[in-house]
């Protein structure tokens, strides 16, 4: 465990074995300053039979509650109930062990289509970035957030408990594919400054997928990222909130930046493939980040 201390121990006998309740404190600070994960856990031997979690980034600072007070509660009140109704706590299994994630696949790209246009000019590009991997030998998958059930982040911080996000959706198929991928390719329109929304949750929704990282132990290996941007009008500083929010997600979940493509005044020709030698341009400069990847 990451800086671990014991708050409380103390034996029980349930059923008339006994047991041993402990509650954990453990030092997350390198996930975010000052957080704190409580563990509350009920075993036999090695055995885990009740777990309890929570930490204090799920408190917010109007709450009267602090993550401390109701783990000491929650100790509390088992030691008290605990032998008397053991059914009540026992039955209900306790939370996966967070598994170390997979090392990153060098030869596995992911590309996560951000535009809710299936066959705009993101689309356009998407698909030049996955000839450009399929061309260097990658295996490449293709996600498109629009067509997705992903429900926006709550700001819980629920998922620095077990590594895993609450809301049952579609998100674990994004996550699945990052913890993979050895190259995060993302491309987007430009809308209003930014990213569409539809991509803006996903890279919200990934605090789950860097709290697994952290629970789990940290680096998985080298992984890369390069963004492909789409503006309407001319001009480089049309880009300039896109890259920085793209940017982010990458530094969030440990990717390298490699690089950025940048396809600007598609407003002008509606269909970048309209313009003569983009698609050339384009290519020639996926082909040569891509590369940079697999060095």
């Amino acid at each position: 465990m990451h800086g671990a201390w014991v708050l409380r121990s103390a034996e029980i006998v349930v059923d008339g074995t006994p047991g041993v309740l402990v509650l954990k404190g453990e030092d997350l600070s390198a996930a975010y300053p000052g957080m704190v994960r409580y563990t509350l856990e009920f075993r036999r031997g090695d055995t885990v039979l009740y777990t309890y979690l929570t930490n204090t980034y799920e408190y917010p600072p109007a709450n009267p509650q602090t993550a401390e007070s109701v783990a000491l509660t929650a100790f509390h009140r088992l030691r008290q109930e605990l032998p008397g109704r053991p059914d009540t706590f026992v039955l209900h299994p306790p939370e996966p062990v967070v598994r170390p994630l997979p090392p990153h696949r060098p030869e596995a790209a992911v590309i996560i289509q951000g535009s809710p246009r299936l066959y705009g000019n993101s689309a356009i590009l998407a698909g030049w970035a996955a000839d450009a991997c399929r061309d260097a030998g990658m295996r490449c998958e293709t996600l498109y957030p629009a067509e997705m059930r992903i429900e926006p982040c709550t700001g819980c911080f629920r998922c620095y408990n077990a590594g895993r996000c609450v809301i049952p959706d579609d998100m674990p198929a994004i996550d699945r594919a990052l913890a993979e991928a050895g190259l995060v390719i993302v491309c987007t329109p430009v809308y209003t400054e930014t990213v569409p929304a539809a991509l803006k949750v996903v890279i919200d929704r990934c605090q789950a997928y860097r709290a697994g990282r952290v629970l789990a132990g940290g680096e998985t290996g080298r992984q890369a990222g390069i963004l492909c941007a789409v503006a309407g009008r001319k001009g480089a500083e049309n880009f300039v909130c896109v890259s920085r929010v793209v940017g982010s997600f990458f530094r969030f979940i440990g990717a390298e930046m490699l690089g950025e493509v940048r396809v600007d005044g598609a407003d002008a020709v509606s269909d970048i493939r309209a313009t003569a030698g983009r698609e050339a341009g384009v290519r020639a400069e996926l082909r040569a980040l891509i590369a940079r990847a697999g060095r």
